[in-house]
């Protein structure tokens, strides 16, 4: 019979694997966890078990869902799209940026090294928006518009999601 959050985490350990987790999992997994600022060589063992114990801190759930916000900011960001309150959620969350970037490189290594499993790569890529979208759920951001046209461009969020959507066989 298990007593106490010792037990607690051991459960979760027995659940959680690193493969089953997408890159960007992974890098919000070792935000969370204790692995060092500084640079160093680690092993593969020990980006194993910081991953395992930032999954332990958060909860795969709420891991899930920082990864999809966090990738969803990045496509804001390579595009110049976002917003003043995706950026304010974006710095909430995640406020140590030489951090951010270490955990990134550090995720792309444990994939590399690890892989992902089948259900990890469907997921892997998953974007979602913490606020207002510039495209407000329409799927596309106007450009400009003038008396005989009408140019936009598909949401790098939404728009990608439709797209994978399609590819997956989804009805839209």
């Amino acid at each position: 019979m298990m007593h106490g959050s010792n037990d607690a985490a051991l459960l979760v350990r027995a659940s959680v694997s690193v493969t089953e987790l997408t890159s960007s999992e992974r890098a919000v997994a070792l935000y969370a966890s204790d692995m060092p600022g500084g640079r160093r060589r680690v092993t593969s063992e020990q980006v194993r078990a910081w991953i395992i114990q930032g999954v332990e801190r958060l909860g795969q759930d709420e891991v899930q869902q920082r990864a999809a916000f966090r990738y969803g900011y990045r496509l804001l960001e390579l595009s110049g799209l976002v917003t003043a309150q995706v950026q304010a959620r974006h710095e909430q969350r995640f406020p140590q940026l030489k951090r951010l970037a270490r955990a990134d490189q550090a995720a792309a290594d444990s994939v590399f090294g690890d892989r992902m499993t089948e259900e990890a790569l469907r997921r892997n890529g998953t974007a979602e928006v913490d606020g207002g979208c510039p495209c407000r759920g329409t799927r596309s951001i106007p450009l400009w518009r003038d008396a005989d046209a009408f140019v936009s461009r598909a949401c790098p969020v939404h728009g990608r999601a439709t797209v994978r959507q399609h590819r997956a066989g989804v009805a839209l």
